[in-house]
């Protein structure tokens, strides 16, 4: 859209590595953002294991080509100059597959850069999300987990009747087995609506929650066109923004009359118009599809 608009046929990608240099540059712009406004950790998924397996071989090939960059020039430039510590989570599934084709490659490949990286503690992390099946990863953790750290979890799990150090104490050990590292329960997760239906893209770390208070956002748009001024928006909405919430089973003492009236008003007016569901998919131009 921004740099084909005006072509005979915008839609086909004449120069895949120019495409896909312009995409990591908007990516990288959007992480040094995060972290401009304080952010510490990032998860950000370029490919879903479906994109391994509704292509072409010839496609596939160039695909992980370019994934590669994500390990080398300035993105490794990146990592170093902003002490931040790469991962690559998912690439289990990959291995899954035959050792010729060419995402379990990539994945063999993607292993090695880790295991070379000198992971320091206290550094900012950049978790790149390639093909995970986060089900898969749970399936497989009976063997990865040493007999010590099984029992560990247990004593820990027997010695505690709070529902919520239950899951604390869970989701550490899920999410280093899903996510190759430490990682606290998301604050927020940013995602895209611009077809209309409500899009997750980034399956480990949502497979990993418990209806905590994650906050779901979505841009009417492509996410990498958000400005600063947007995501600042959006952190500090994180960060200092309420919700009306109670420990009490109603809202006692929190509505007036004129609220209550309000309320139900917005309610019934929302309720009498279809369209206000939001999740209908809309056509390429943005227009609501409807018979009419």
């Amino acid at each position: 859209l921004q740099h084909n608009r005006d072509s005979e046929n915008p839609g086909l990608i004449t120069d895949m590595r120019a495409y896909v240099m312009e995409m990591l540059g908007e990516y990288f712009k959007l992480i040094d953002w995060f972290y401009d406004l304080g952010g510490q950790n990032l998860v950000i998924p370029p490919l879903a294991y479906q994109r391994f397996m509704s292509y072409d071989r010839q496609y596939m090939a160039v695909m992980t080509k370019m994934t590669l960059l994500l390990t080398e020039g300035f993105a490794l430039d990146y990592y170093r100059q902003h002490d931040v510590d790469p991962y690559f989570a998912g690439i289990d599934t990959l291995l899954k597959l035959p050792a010729d084709h060419p995402a379990h490659q990539l994945a063999v490949a993607l292993g090695d850069f880790q295991r070379a990286w000198e992971y320091q503690p206290g550094r900012r992390k950049l978790l790149w999300e390639i093909a995970p099946i986060p089900l898969y990863t749970f399936w497989n953790l009976k063997e990865m987990l040493d007999p010590a750290e099984v029992a560990e979890v247990d004593a820990a799990l027997a010695a505690t009747d709070d529902l919520e150090q239950v899951y604390q104490t869970l989701y550490r050990v899920y999410a280093r087995a899903v996510l190759g590292t430490d990682m606290p329960v998301p604050h927020f997760y940013l995602g895209t609506n611009r077809n209309g239906d409500l899009k997750l893209r980034s399956m480990a770390p949502i497979s990993l929650l418990n209806g905590s208070a994650t906050r779901f956002y979505y841009t009417p748009y492509p996410t990498l066109f958000i400005t600063y001024e947007t995501l600042q928006a959006i952190v500090e909405d994180v960060a200092f923004g309420t919700t009306m919430s109670t420990s009490k089973a109603d809202y006692d003492e929190r509505f007036t009359s004129d609220m209550a009236n309000a309320e139900y008003e917005r309610n019934m007016a929302l309720s009498a118009d279809p369209r206000t569901t939001i999740g209908f998919v809309r056509s390429l131009n943005g227009a609501f599809d409807t018979e009419d």
